[in-house]
C-alpha cells in the first residue's frame, strides 16, 4: 500500500490505482481545491502520490471523458470551466431525471420513507444551525439520490451518479450558493409535506420549484457561454 504523503484519507493498492487516483481527483474538484483553468500536473501528482505515471493519466482519461476536465495539445489537461450553458443544460436534464424518477418512486414513498426523508431535512437543519455547510451539502445530496434510488430504476440511478459530481462542483465554486444555510435546508420540506400527501402533481412541483431556485443562482453566477474549453485557453493565457 501506498499512501499520499499529506492525505490521511487516500491509501492506493496497485490493484485498483487508477480507480482511487480518479476518487482523490473528483475529492480535489468538488471540494473547490481544484478551480476552473487549473492545470493537472502529472509528473507534480506522480511525485506527491508516489505512484507512475500511467494510473494518472488512465484516471485523467476518465475525468475528461466524464467533461469534468478538457485537454489542450501539448499542454495537457486543465478543470473545465462551467459556463453558463453548461449549468442551463445541466439543471434542465436534471429537472427531466427527477421528475421521472419522482413518478416511479412515489408509490414506494410510504409512511417509512417519508419519516426517513424528514429526518435527512432535520440534518441538515442540524448541519446548518453548525454551519457545517460540507455536511449539508453530503445530505442534501442524499435527499436527491434517495429519490433516484426508489425509482427502481437503475438507468435514472447511473444517471444522476453521472451529473451528481458535476452538482457538487458547482456548490463548491459558487460564492453564493445558497441564500443561506438555514434556508437552504428549509427548501425541502415542501418536498417532504408533498410527500406526505401523496399527490403526484404537488410533489412535481415542489421538486421543480426547489430545484430552479438553485438553476437560477448558480446561472446567475457562471461564466457566459461562449465554450467550455474557455478555462483552457484562461489558463495558458
Amino acid at each position: 500500500m501506498i499512501k499520499a504523503p499529506d492525505d490521511d484519507n487516500l491509501i492506493l493498492t496497485p490493484t485498483v490505482l487508477s480507480q482511487q487516483v480518479g476518487g482523490y481527483l473528483m475529492r480535489e474538484l468538488v471540494t473547490g481545491r481544484l478551480r476552473p483553468g487549473d492545470r493537472i500536473n502529472e509528473a507534480e501528482l506522480a511525485r506527491r502520490l508516489g505512484i507512475s505515471r500511467n494510473p494518472i493519466r488512465e484516471a485523467l482519461n476518465r475525468l475528461e471523458e466524464r467533461g469534468l476536465l478538457v485537454g489542450a495539445p501539448h499542454r495537457g489537461r486543465f478543470v473545465r470551466a462551467m459556463t453558463k450553458q453548461d449549468v442551463d443544460e445541466l439543471f434542465a436534464f436534471r429537472i427531466a431525471l427527477e421528475e421521472f424518477a419522482l413518478r416511479r418512486a412515489l408509490p414506494r414513498i410510504d409512511a417509512r420513507e417519508v419519516d426517513s426523508f424528514a429526518k435527512m431535512v432535520e440534518a441538515m437543519e442540524a448541519a446548518a444551525q453548525d454551519g457545517d455547510e460540507a455536511k449539508l451539502t453530503e445530505i442534501d445530496l442524499a435527499f436527491h439520490l434517495r429519490i433516484c434510488e426508489l425509482s427502481g430504476n437503475r438507468r435514472a440511478l447511473a444517471a444522476y451518479a453521472t451529473i451528481q459530481s458535476e452538482v457538487q462542483m458547482l456548490i463548491a465554486l459558487a460564492d453564493h450558493r445558497f441564500e443561506s444555510l438555514h434556508a437552504a435546508a428549509a427548501d425541502h420540506w415542501p418536498i417532504v409535506d408533498a410527500f406526505s400527501l401523496g399527490d403526484q402533481a404537488r410533489c412535481e412541483a415542489a421538486l421543480r420549484a426547489h430545484i430552479e431556485d438553485a438553476w437560477s443562482r448558480f446561472a446567475h453566477e457562471a461564466e457566459p457561454s461562449p465554450a467550455a474549453e474557455a478555462g483552457v485557453e484562461q489558463a495558458g493565457s
